[in-house]
């Protein structure tokens, strides 16, 4: 669907002037430079100048550029530097990440600090964050909730009311004051927005936004809308999302790639249909048969109670399924195209005959035409270089509309998917040659503090299909990581399995106890399975003094302050922890890893991709796993030192590390810290700073 110009059209780009280039790169991050003078405790750091000058580079040349920047580094200026210099020719950069976090921090703290380094840049330069339409409220929908007597049953339907009436709300979700369950049913949506034929189109939330985006030089958002506009403009070129512009960073990089894979598929859930009946059948002065949709109802549950009878939790459709079930499938999906098919007829019909119906009638049955669309995508098209797998969650829920109808209609936690297998072919044609970008003498930035893999990108050039010209820069950490930090392996304990023994768990729990009582907690336990998660904390509550904080408990952000303020607690996580998590200081002092983070190797992505390289003759452990594993890694390893003062142990407990050929690959390519397998030099490391 063709998006629309936002209120008072696109800016074709306000030309600023050059002074930003008649200071050097050097001049600016000198010891003497403007950053210097901004910062009272600045340390000048080449690695970050060297960084700003690649990226710099690919600016001015229209190049694709590959960088790994250390922890410490400083990467967030070194592209930002580039991109206001850039912003004040009246060029526009869209920043990518991955994690709220990182575009809070860009939008509050990272860009007025680059802004500030150039005199007249505040008033000549506007930096927009850009989210997603699910974030914003739609009036147009609140206003046909109106007539749902579910959510006007429920007491904060009113208050989402005078919320958003309030002056100067930005209908933002993240601003909503309380949670509320129902937001997917008055939030925006492209199947039943309207555009500027919508009544309400001049005071959307949404089209604001985006307005804001269009007059803005830099504009963060995070990788899924990215994707999404690159995804809609790879299917109708003229469409969008985003505004025109010449430059992308997209930070956080490592995650291009499962990010990818799931904007450019399709993930159908046993929800999706049931959602959409009962959004209909809320709605009486629609009139439709309430027989009929309950029939759809059942032909749904049906269908996915079929498909969670699968052999595995995950399973390709066509391994899972004996050839019986797949065949009965495949006519309830049938069933189900022809049945939407019609509703969204009638729906259509109604939006034509009624004016005062035609806003919620004409919605709901494109969501109906979106809904048959996808089930023919994933049960009647087969195509190259995609996947139909099935994900079942093992619990049975009820929908709201059965509940209160008393119906016995059990509907299973199952996902149905539909998945590029390589992205990189999709990159090729979306990004890297597009018209819009490339081919216009644009930039595209990929940086990370782990990117790179045994010390080069070609596991990241073959994943995402990258040109052979790009500029690549890998810089190290400026952090002392000898002296800060000692990376203990204990050489006495066994391989770990796929299924840990009790004596394996209690030696592991032994080690992790004598390392907690030396550092007195202050630790991070990462894991990379719920059922070790699980097993280990039942013991260390009874084994070690010191507070426990254990993803899930508790919300993630609520946990991480806790355990701040703990001062002596140790934080159990899968992972979430594992990244984007920064605690400089005393408060951490430790990082345990149960073992080497390797992907799950019989998940159907993973079966997939493994298959497409031993079709290519190479070696699936070498070329995918590996990577993958290393990269995770690293990021866990990256938890402990945040600052030029830290400093601490991580202690990974996996002896294929020491044991395996293959561990010592992954050890090169961690920071250079200190090294043990001894107990003896982690007590002295600990207490004289020396192994």
């Amino acid at each position: 669907m063709s998006e629309e110009k936002t209120p008072g059209g696109n800016r074709g780009g306000r030309q600023g002037h050059n002074s930003a280039k008649t200071i050097s790169l050097e001049k600016l991050l000198g010891p003497n430079g403007p950053l210097a003078r901004h910062l009272k405790s600045y340390e000048f750091r080449a690695e970050q100048l060297e960084v700003a000058t690649a990226i710099e580079q690919a600016m001015e040349e229209g190049k694709v550029c590959l960088v790994e920047a250390g922890t410490g580094v400083g990467k967030t200026l070194a592209y930002l530097i580039p991109a206001v210099r850039e912003a004040l020719k009246g060029r526009i950069t869209v920043i990518s990440t991955h994690t709220i976090g990182l575009q809070t921090q860009l939008i509050q703290k990272d860009i007025p600090l680059a802004l500030s380094l150039f005199p007249g840049a505040k008033d000549r330069v506007r930096a927009t964050l850009m989210k997603g339409r699910g974030n914003y409220l739609c009036k147009l929908e609140l206003e046909n909730a109106k007539h749902n007597l579910f959510l006007l049953g429920d007491p904060l339907f009113k208050q989402v009311e005078r919320w958003q009436s309030r002056p100067g709300c930005s209908g933002d979700v993240a601003d909503l004051p309380f949670p509320f369950s129902a937001w997917n049913e008055i939030a925006c949506n492209v199947d039943t927005c309207r555009g500027q034929e919508c009544r309400f189109y001049e005071e959307c939330f949404y089209y604001r936004m985006r307005h804001e985006a269009t007059e803005s030089e830099i504009i963060v958002v995070n990788h899924a809308l990215f994707l999404s506009d690159l995804a809609l403009r790879y299917t109708e070129p003229e469409a969008g999302i985003l505004p025109d512009y010449h430059h992308v960073v997209l930070d956080e990089a490592h995650h291009i790639e499962d990010v990818a894979t799931k904007t450019f598929g399709i993930e159908y859930s046993a929800r999706r249909l049931s959602n959409l009946l009962e959004r209909i059948g809320y709605r009486n002065d629609l009139d439709i048969d309430k027989t009929r949709l309950q029939a759809l109802e059942q032909m749904n549950a049906e269908l996915f109670t079929l498909l969670a009878q699968g052999k595995r939790s995950e399973y390709l459709l066509e391994e899972g399924l004996d050839e019986q079930k797949l065949q009965q499938a495949s006519e309830l999906a049938a069933l189900l195209q022809n049945s939407l098919r019609a509703l969204e007829g009638e729906l259509l019909d109604i939006a034509r005959q009624d004016e005062s119906l035609r806003d919620v009638a004409e919605g709901l049955g494109h969501l109906c035409g979106r809904a048959r669309e996808e089930l023919q995508l994933l049960f009647s098209e087969q195509q190259e270089n995609h996947i139909r797998w099935v994900e079942v969650y093992g619990e049975t829920v009820r929908t709201a509309k059965a509940r209160e109808a008393q119906s016995n209609i059990p509907l299973p936690r199952v996902v149905l998917h539909r998945t590029p297998v390589s992205i990189a072919e999709v990159l090729d044609k979306a990004l890297w040659q597009s018209e819009r970008l490339l081919r216009r003498t644009g930039s595209v930035t990929l940086i990370s503090a782990t990117l790179a893999t045994s010390g080069s990108f070609e596991f990241l050039r073959k994943r995402l299909g990258i040109p052979e010209d790009a500029i690549e820069r890998i810089v190290g950490s400026p952090f002392r990581y000898k002296e800060q930090a000692l990376l203990y392996v204990p050489a006495h304990l066994p391989e770990p399995t796929s299924q840990p023994s009790p004596c394996y768990i209690e030696q592991v729990v032994e080690e992790i106890v004598r390392i907690l009582n030396l550092t007195e907690g202050r630790a991070f336990l990462l894991f990379t399975s719920r059922a070790m998660l699980d097993a280990v904390k039942e013991r260390l509550r009874l084994l070690v003094p010191y507070p426990l904080f254990v993803q899930g408990e508790m919300p993630a952000g609520m946990l991480l302050e806790a355990f701040r303020n703990s001062q002596n607690g140790c934080l159990l996580g899968l992972q979430t922890f594992w990244e984007g998590v920064d605690i400089p200081g005393d408060a951490l002092s430790c990082v345990i890893i149960d073992r080497l983070p390797f992907a799950v190797p019989d998940s159907p992505i993973m079966r997939a991709r493994q298959k497409e390289i031993v079709e290519q003759e190479g070696d699936w452990f070498r070329d995918l796993a590996m990577p993958i594993a290393q990269i995770k890694l690293k990021q866990g390893f990256g938890r402990l030192i945040r600052s030029h003062s830290d400093r601490g142990i991580v202690c990974i407990l996996d002896t294929r590390l020491i044991k395996r050929g293959y561990g010592a690959e992954f050890v090169r390519h961690l920071p250079p810290a200190s090294r043990a397998s001894k107990w003896f030099r982690v007590e002295r490391f600990w207490r004289e700073g020396r192994v």
